[in-house]
């Protein structure tokens, strides 16, 4: 039985909004070429010109016959997610592009779909600033980051990159000419970017999924934004201030009070982007005691930590001290971001004020984590406890409440305290092999204390020699002569011939084991 247009809409509709997603990031409505395409597309849609059509089901592919001027045929694979027509216009030409629309057209409106992609056009295409005022470059760059900010999940990594890349090439017809004015202009436009692209970032990077190419590519988007801001402030906070700007300063202030408080999520962002303006452009004690007063009348969830920042950096420590006492313990990637800054600085009372509030909710936010974050978590909140008058046995009890994750930082944590025998037992639980076991460590605690080793380096002889081919066996047997070194040297002779010919009498079959442990010459 013929299977439907419509069923088969219905079945591939994820790969249809691919499908059509390609197709809005690719093809321009400013571009009188590729917006042609889309016009001719869509009228063979509206004239019923898609025709006969077969669906191959082992190939999930749709071959469809497409009659105008001159017929053509369509084909689509929703497998390979790859478009063919017999007219050679290259990789999407109009009847490919039909045949999309027409299956969008099933279950969408293709006249909706076709509206938002005009309009998405005509944004700024003759953007210009007709006068030097913060209002006018607002205005000017709100009108250029709006693509941004109407972005949903559905057109992902991808889609957002390709704005943020056509926002990047329109900015500079905007940009100050005189060099005096650029790092400030610099400054509004990453501002109001990220203002826009926040809701964006936030969704994706805050989910706690799977880390897949495109989390990446916006990690390396909004840390590429983060960096040239601080570029811009480094310029700007280099040169004398213009008599000018200060209007363009008195609004910057806005500007960043407004990012810190007014959005959420990603806060290690925000926090960097306000402590580097209040650390290098607005740093004397009427400034910021400006913003602290503005921050004592927010009641936004985060303002507890910009007010103690502001408090530490212009040296009130009995207010700073307050807001310590009070801080919400539970707010734990937000505190631990003011520690990291605090550590930086070399406050380190301030650290250990911080971090001894928030040791009862350590486990509890380690647990919530995503499991690709959570080594390097753990050795970052070691490193802060350590210098928290944290006891040992503390430290150590934190560990062993996170699981495997955070084997890497424990195992650290075991051997700078000389802790081998667990150090060992550590390794032989969380390494799949002892080429995971890094080498100079073991080394070091086989010199210190080879009988807490022996087990490990046992087990993973064992280990290579039940891979039965002679390279793993010539592995044990180079573990086994490291062991006869160590015995060796704490005068264990005896102990040490007992265990080789225990070994031996284990595997008389294993002619090429036999072998390999004659060469070795492992007997003492």
């Amino acid at each position: 039985m013929a299977i439907t247009i419509e069923r088969i809409a219905n079945m591939h509709d994820s790969q249809i909004e691919e499908f059509m997603n390609h197709i809005k990031h690719t093809f321009q409505p400013s571009d009188p070429a590729q917006a042609e395409i889309i016009r001719k597309a869509a009228s063979l849609v509206r004239m019923n010109a898609i025709g006969a059509y077969r669906y191959t089901e082992t190939e999930k592919s749709l071959m469809a016959n497409i009659s105008g001027t001159e017929s053509e045929f369509a084909r689509l694979s929703f497998m390979t997610m790859e478009p063919y027509c017999t007219c050679a216009d290259g990789d999407w030409c109009a009847h490919q592009i039909s045949v999309v629309f027409h299956l969008y057209s099933q279950f969408h409106s293709l006249s909706d779909w076709l509206n938002t992609w005009r309009q998405s056009g005509t944004v700024q295409t003759q953007l210009s600033i007709n006068e030097r005022t913060p209002e006018a470059w607002l205005n000017a760059l709100s009108v250029l980051v709006k693509p941004l900010s109407e972005l949903n999940a559905s057109d992902g990594p991808t889609g957002f990159l390709h704005y943020a890349s056509k926002i990047e090439h329109q900015k500079t017809r905007l940009s100050p000419f005189e060099w005096e004015w650029k790092p400030l202009f610099s400054l509004y436009y990453q501002l109001t970017l990220l203002r826009a692209a926040w809701p964006f970032l936030k969704n994706e990077l805050s989910a706690n999924d799977s880390y897949h190419y495109g989390k990446w590519q916006l990690t390396i988007w909004l840390n590429e934004q983060m960096s040239e801001m601080k570029a811009s402030i480094k310029q700007l906070s280099s040169k004398s201030r213009l008599f000018e700007t200060d209007a363009f300063h008195t609004k910057l202030k806005d500007l960043i009070h407004s990012f810190a408080m007014d959005e959420d999520g990603l806060f290690s962002k925000r926090f960097e982007a306000f402590r580097l303006v209040y650390t290098e452009l607005y740093s004397d004690e009427a400034e910021l005691t400006e913003e602290i007063e503005r921050l004592q009348m927010e009641t936004a969830a985060d303002a507890p930590l910009f007010r103690a920042f502001l408090y530490l950096t212009s040296g009130r420590f009995d207010e700073l001290d307050e807001e310590l006492n009070t801080l919400d313990a539970t707010a734990v990637p937000q505190w631990l971001a003011f520690a990291l800054y605090a550590k930086e600085d070399e406050d380190f009372d301030i650290v250990q004020s911080i971090m001894l509030q928030l040791l009862p909710h350590l486990a509890e936010h380690y647990q919530q984590l995503a499991t690709r974050n959570r080594s390097a978590f753990a050795e970052d909140i070691d490193e802060l406890l350590a210098l928290s008058d944290v006891s040992e046995e503390q430290r150590d009890q934190l560990f062993q409440s996170y699981g495997p994750e955070a084997s890497r930082a424990y195992g650290k944590f075991l051997f700078e305290r000389n802790r081998y025998a667990e150090w060992a037992a550590l390794m032989h639980l969380t390494r799949g092999s002892v080429d995971m076991i890094d080498s100079s460590a073991m080394k070091t605690a086989l010199a210190e204390d080879s009988q807490a080793v022996f087990p490990l380096m046992h087990a993973e002889a064992l280990k290579l020699v039940k891979e039965k081919n002679r390279d793993s066996y010539r592995r044990a047997v180079r573990l086994w002569k490291q062991m006869k070194t160590a015995a060796k040297r704490d005068g264990r002779n005896e102990f040490w011939n007992r265990y080789v010919h225990t070994v031996r009498e284990q595997f008389p079959r294993l002619r090429a084991l036999m072998e390999e442990m004659e060469k070795g010459n492992l007997l003492l």
